[in-house]
């Protein structure tokens, strides 16, 4: 947004007599959305304008009649559809140009190959938004934390501020959007770009991606999955405490298998996902419940008991069962990996 600034405006011709449009153009989106007064903080332009540099002098253009249209004329014409998208005067472009601001960008891609979820890697980009054939991804921005301001220990109570239990430091917010396999045909699908803030799109990809690590943290006092407290097949049967013995959850995506599970302990496990470790409450049978159950299954479940792990580890404390599994296709050629 522009706001109390003043713009230079460069006129390679002399203006012509009569009216003259003069267009700024703003962007509202990453602005505080947050605090006192806020329906009261406008955007866009705010302040005194003038032009200046002609010879009877300046000209205050603060008090004419301006008006604000929101939106982009790419986004009105829908240049980023299959159907409108010649309707913009599109020019090719090389590695060598200076990035832009506020530049739309078009190009082609061919569907990978097989059934793995796909990305796009948005990571060499600034701000703004994407389409795929028409589908709108949504908006992008590679925002890169500051290098510190990471705490060791997130804690919320206590006042709000942006600043509490940041995460990531000196990492982009996100670089990797998904695109639904439905929005693809196999080959030339159309990738229309916005860019706000300037970025250079030859780095952008496609990238496949496999979740092959599956973590979960259940503990005894959650509630029982949705399906045990309703029965549809009988309005008048009783819930007993048997029925509601909360459960942890394990799938893989289509076509891959629970593998090995890397890590288990019902008790008071420490850590998150990736990260686990035994507390100083354990089952020393974890381990082999949960792979019992679990190894070259698609999905499976366990129950969060003391029953289910042959007793109580120990009396009077929260019991939780943590879990960190794998996954395993038959074909792992072209894969990343969370």
């Amino acid at each position: 947004s522009v706001i109390g600034h003043w713009v230079k405006v460069e006129q390679p011709v002399k203006f012509l007599k009569g009216y003259n449009d003069l267009v700024l153009l703003t962007q509202t989106v990453g602005l505080q959305n947050y605090g006192a007064f806020l329906e009261k903080d406008g955007a866009g332009f705010r302040g005194q304008i003038k032009l200046t540099g002609f010879k009877n002098g300046d000209i205050n253009l603060s008090n004419l009649l301006w008006t604000y249209q929101v939106g982009l004329k790419g986004e009105f014409l829908k240049i980023y559809t299959i159907e409108e998208n010649e309707k913009a005067s599109w020019a090719e472009i090389s590695p060598d140009d200076d990035p832009s601001t506020f530049i739309w960008y078009k190009t082609y891609f061919d569907s990978p190959a097989g059934t793995d979820p796909v990305a796009l890697d948005l990571g060499s980009m600034g701000k703004g938004q994407a389409w795929v054939n028409g589908h709108h991804i949504g908006r992008y921005w590679t925002l890169v934390a500051p290098e510190d301001g990471c705490p060791e220990i997130c804690d919320y109570r206590g006042a709000y501020n942006s600043d509490k239990c940041s995460f990531n430091c000196g990492k982009p917010t996100q670089t990797l959007y998904h695109v639904p396999r439905s929005w693809l045909q196999s080959s030339s699908n159309l990738l229309v770009i916005l860019e706000e803030t300037g970025g250079n799109p030859f780095d952008i990809s496609i990238k496949l991606r496999s979740a092959r690590v599956l973590c979960a943290q259940v503990s005894e006092s959650h509630y029982p999955p949705v399906q045990k407290w309703f029965n549809p097949d009988s309005a008048d049967e009783k819930i007993t405490v048997n029925d509601l013995t909360p459960e942890m959850h394990l799938q893989c995506q289509d076509g891959f298998t629970i593998s090995s599970i890397e890590f288990a302990s019902y008790g008071t496990p420490q850590g998150s996902c990736q990260k686990f470790s035994m507390g100083n409450c354990h089952a020393t049978n974890s381990l082999s419940i949960v792979s019992k159950s679990c190894l070259g299954k698609n999905s499976c479940s366990v129950e969060i008991s003391n029953i289910s792990f042959g007793g109580d580890p120990c009396r009077g404390v929260v019991k939780t069962l943590a879990v960190e599994a794998r996954c395993r296709s038959s074909s792992l050629v072209g894969l990343s990996q969370f």
